[in-house]
């Protein structure tokens, strides 16, 4: 899988590289999923707001969040959270539901 991270506006610091790498890595960190790669492009808009737009890219989808806040951790976590989101709904709908107890059912036993 590539990351490939990129400031607009602005350099993006290795250090904050290592957190978006290791965030990311700690969602797409799935067996099934097929990722071909990963884009993070971080914007600096009038030297007070971060905007972070992360774009993943897998075989036959495509997840793409945009945050923006006052702080970059903060855009983001929440952008990498709006991915993980994304990439939860389109395991669920490409599983197969069919002739499989529930949940509930299992958790009961």
């Amino acid at each position: 899988m590539e990351i490939i991270i990129s400031g607009r506006h602005c350099s993006v610091e290795p250090v904050v590289k290592e957190y978006i790498t290791n965030k990311l890595n700690d969602v797409l960190d799935h067996k099934n999923l097929k990722i071909t790669s990963a884009k993070v492009v971080v914007d600096l808009e009038k030297k007070t707001r971060y905007q972070v737009e992360v774009i993943v890219k897998m075989k036959q989808f495509e997840a793409e969040a945009v945050e923006e806040t006052y702080n970059l951790h903060e855009s983001i976590d929440a952008a990498i959270a709006k991915i993980d989101v994304q990439i939860r709904k389109h395991i669920d709908k490409k599983q197969d539901h069919k002739n499989k107890p529930s949940i509930r059912d299992v958790e009961e036993q």
